[in-house]
């Protein structure tokens, strides 16, 4: 929207604000002034009617006079009934309704209704009371109703005074007031259609003059902002369109529309002229910020071939070092299987050897053993590193990885004076994986629990089923070999799974291994799709976890869509032993 349109619109929210407030201050305003001449127009008859029975009543001697026949008899004239015709009759010939009303009027024309009955209550509560008066509603039509006191006079106790239920002269019993008693009051009714339409009108007419000066003012306002801010502002619109377009030699008119005009137009210009200074050197800045990035370039691109040359130089040297270590692994191998076997069948033709051949030979045996396994695990990192290790995938019962596991290391448990125990939780499902490798990476973790565990301590291997939750996605089979031993530092628990990495790796260590046992798991629980972690404090031993996903080494996403887990394995997945 712009600026023009939104000062209108504000301006026009104003007007109407401003032109609905004179409108209510108005209506009020022609209302009260109605209701001051009304009530100064009934003051005014109430009066007249009040001097009709104050004449009356100076000259009742008169009407006296009159009133009675020769014989004595009363023929009706008398004050009250005077001033009661002469009310009636002002009521025949105006709209105005005129009365004489009283609590107990000798009359039945005399009483009075809801609202005169209140101004009689207020006059008898209030003696200093001029008045009664307010806007109500008449037999179906609005009125203004005005109702004056009428007081006791002196003239008015021969017929009104005491003593009380003696007749006066028109036989009537008298009501016993005294001077200056609220004898009744005079009642006045007053239409208000003709002041109703001329309030009318002249509110008409104020709110018309007034909307004609307001819509003056929004024609005065609406030029006076496009001679001294929009045109002005279309012209600096203009200069910064020109200078968008490249041309810096713009210069704006001075306006004369206002100061603040002028001083903007003044800073437009110099705006310009300081762009068009920097914009003439800005060629020869480019230009060697240009060949500077070339030069820069051109250095990148020599490291980026040393980088090559140093990177393919790495993978070679890699390449070489895994060939090397397969190499000696294999040709190491041969020979040490043979004192293996050696070893063996001279233990079993020597049945009958001393004690110190027979610890000899179990020494050349137990440490031909760990070499075997030292070298067996460099030669499955260096298959591993070379990514000639695949997954053989089936349905495996963690059941019977956990039997082999502990057939293979309680015996060693048992020999170094541990306690070994296992255990595998009931609701453990068969799970998608390796069999192979799966015991290899229990091997590996309840060997390490053995090896850095003293006499008298601990190992426990559990499994345990773990369904999907908020922090796995998937079903998994959590692994758990927990034991009593030196446990592992904070500091050191990160890198414990990379390759060749001991926490104590000095030439005087206690505990012999190539340190690839807990990287070969970490990889190995990684093909599956799943992960290895410890939880451990220095002296109060360690609890490696391996969490295996149920359906396997499959993508998140996938293991999300995969809605089978109430279904068990078909037959044909089924291990051979299984299946019926």
């Amino acid at each position: 929207m712009k600026l023009k349109t939104k000062f209108l619109c504000l301006i026009a929210v104003l007007l109407a604000v401003s032109l609905g407030a004179n409108l209510v201050w108005t209506s009020a305003n022609k209302h009260a002034q109605m209701e001051n001449e009304l009530r100064e127009q009934a003051r005014a008859l109430a009066q007249q009617m009040d001097a009709v029975w104050e004449f009356m009543v100076a000259n009742q001697d008169r009407l006296a006079q009159v009133a009675f026949t020769e014989d004595g008899v009363y023929q009706g004239l008398h004050c009250a009934i005077a001033g009661r015709i002469i009310g009636q009759s002002f009521t025949m010939h105006s709209d105005y309704t005129t009365r004489f009303v009283n609590f107990n009027p000798r009359n039945k024309a005399g009483e009075p209704d809801g609202y005169e009955a209140a101004a009689l209550s207020a006059f008898h509560d209030d003696a200093s009371r001029a008045d009664y008066y307010g806007f109500t509603d008449y037999e179906g039509r609005q009125v203004f109703r005005y109702v004056a006191p009428m007081t006791i006079e002196e003239a008015c106790l021969q017929c009104h005074g005491e003593p009380a239920g003696e007749l006066d002269v028109t036989g009537a019993p008298k009501e016993g007031w005294k001077m200056g008693d609220v004898g009744g009051a005079i009642s006045i009714i007053m239409p208000l259609d003709v002041y109703q339409a001329n309030e009318r009108e002249s509110i008409a007419q104020d709110v018309l003059f007034f909307a004609i000066m307001l819509a003056v003012c929004l024609v005065v306002v609406y030029v006076a902002l496009t001679y001294l801010v929009t045109r002005p502002l279309g012209k600096i619109r203009s200069g910064v369109d020109e200078v968008s377009e490249g041309n810096l030699d713009v210069r704006l008119s001075y306006s004369e529309s206002s100061q603040e005009m002028s001083s903007l137009t003044t800073a437009f210009n110099d705006m310009a002229h300081e762009l068009a200074d920097v914009y003439a050197g800005l060629e020869d800045e480019v230009a060697d910020r240009t060949a500077q990035l070339q030069r820069a370039n051109e250095v990148l691109e020599q490291q980026r071939r040393q980088l090559e040359a140093v990177n393919a130089q790495l993978v070679d040297e890699n390449q070489y070092k895994s060939d090397f270590l397969s190499m000696v692994s294999h040709e190491l191998r041969t020979p040490l299987t043979s004192i293996v076997a050696f070893a063996d069948l001279l233990s079993k033709h020597r049945a009958g050897a001393d004690e110190n051949e027979a610890k000899a030979l179990a020494g050349i045996e137990a440490n031909s053993q760990a070499l075997m396994l030292m070298i067996n695990d460099i030669l499955e990192m260096s298959r591993l590193d070379a990514g000639r290790v695949k997954l053989s995938l089936e349905v495996v019962d963690v059941g019977d990885v956990v039997g082999i596991v502990r057939a293979t290391v309680g015996p060693l448990a048992a020999k170094e004076h541990l306690e070994f125990t296992s255990e595998v939780a009931p609701d453990v499902p068969l799970v998608r994986g390796d069999f192979d490798k799966l015991v290899h990476v229990l091997q590996n973790l309840c060997g390490n629990a053995v090896k850095f565990t003293p006499d008298g301590g601990t190992v426990h291997l559990k499994a345990a089923f773990h369904p999907a939750s908020s922090k796995s996605v998937a079903d998994e089979v959590w692994l758990t070999v927990a034991d009593s031993g030196i446990g592992i530092d904070t500091a050191d628990q990160e890198r414990i799974f990379e390759k060749f990495v001991q926490v104590d790796s000095s030439s005087t260590r206690r505990y012999n291994g190539t340190g690839l046992g807990l990287a070969i798991v970490r990889e190995y629980a990684e093909m599956h799709g799943g992960s290895v972690s410890v939880e451990s404090e220095l002296g109060q031993g360690a609890s490696f976890v391996v969490r295996i996903p149920v359906s396997g080494p499959v993508s998140r996403e996938a293991a999300e869509k995969d809605e089978k887990s109430d279904s068990g394995p078909s037959s044909e997945d089924l291990p051979k032993g299984e299946q019926s």
